[in-house]
């Protein structure tokens, strides 16, 4: 009752959010939303094709950050495991820029999401092979990686005559500005197989977190349990760097949050992390873009002003399960 209680009212705010991201901008209109369905003036184009495809790109990318970051957690065994920090946002980033750099693609297309997605599952392989051991070690080898991406990233920006190339203030902060109907279209099915596949290896995640040994044992291949792990991975960070960039600690906080609400069980998890992954997304948008009218705040950087602290509370809040006490 409880979980049922906490899903209808994360769908019943999600839609609120969505309504209020369709209704609130720069412009003010002059109707309600309602009566706009159909319509062709102004008030029609500014909610249909500039904010409809940014609200709906940011549930869509929301929820998969926060699938993302819950297997992410999960196969890698570390809590503090993010897309963001284990290279696979640097990865997909670099992936992109070197296309558009090169002149072979242009932002927005299926050709740049695919390269992105391919860069991502690279990135995640390497950090994986040159990691020492897992926890930590993983952990500061995927910083290393994503910090070197990154200046590779930002020396061919600064090097680039294309004009289609975004600053590296939109890569490394993110934004939904340049969301449109289209581009949604393009990365929704790469996000949808991403989440089929993060879902398929949710069960063998549960037993995979009894460590190697158990988990072969009873079945379950780790290596291969990893690498589609890592390929739902790919598809879902590659396809959203490619649109709107990197967007830091969603994929960190949501899966916190929602092992409090309902518990470790992956398969539960991933549904609920979804969910509050498009719910803070959406929020932080909408934050974004309304806070300092006409003025926009970097989402990422918002997400990051807002995720560090709730972060830092959570694990004060969970530090007696991480800390083994003599």
């Amino acid at each position: 009752m409880k979980k049922l209680i906490i899903y209808l009212c994360g769908f019943a705010l999600l839609l609120f959010l969505f309504w209020l991201s369709l209704d609130i901008g720069i412009l003010q209109l002059h109707r309600s939303i309602f009566s706009l369905i159909g319509k062709h003036d102004v008030d029609a184009t500014t909610v249909w094709q500039v904010r409809f495809p940014r609200a709906l790109g940011a549930v869509i990318i929301g929820a998969g950050l926060g699938v993302a970051g819950a297997v992410a957690q999960g196969i890698f065994q570390n809590p503090l495991a993010e897309p963001t920090l284990i290279g696979l946002s640097s990865g997909a980033t670099l992936g992109t820029i070197a296309l558009i750099a090169s002149g072979t693609s242009i932002y927005g297309t299926r050709t740049n999401i695919a390269a992105a997605v391919l860069a991502s599952a690279l990135t995640a392989l390497l950090v994986q092979w040159l990691a020492p051991g897992k926890g930590f070690g993983f952990l500061l080898t995927g910083i290393a990686v994503s910090a070197i991406l990154t200046s590779v990233a930002g020396l061919l920006i600064s090097m680039s005559p294309k004009p289609g190339i975004q600053s590296i203030t939109f890569w490394d902060f993110g934004s939904l500005t340049l969301l449109n109907n289209a581009t949604v279209g393009m990365i929704a099915p790469y996000i949808e197989v991403g989440v089929i596949i993060c879902f398929m290896v949710s069960r063998k995640l549960d037993i995979y977190s009894l460590g190697e040994n158990s988990a072969h044992y009873m079945g379950v291949n780790p290596k291969r349990l990893r690498l589609y792990a890592i390929i739902g991975l790919a598809f879902l960070i590659g396809a959203s760097v490619s649109a709107v960039g990197s967007i830091a600690f969603i994929g960190l906080l949501v899966p916190h949050i929602v092992r409090l609400l309902i518990g470790p069980a992956h398969r539960k998890m991933l549904s609920l992390s979804a969910l509050v992954g498009a719910i803070v997304l959406l929020l932080a948008d909408l934050l974004a873009r309304t806070l300092f009218r006409p003025n926009e705040i970097p989402l990422g950087l918002l997400t990051s002003l807002l995720g560090a602290p709730a972060l830092i509370i959570l694990l004060r809040v969970r530090r007696a399960s991480w800390v083994s006490h003599d």
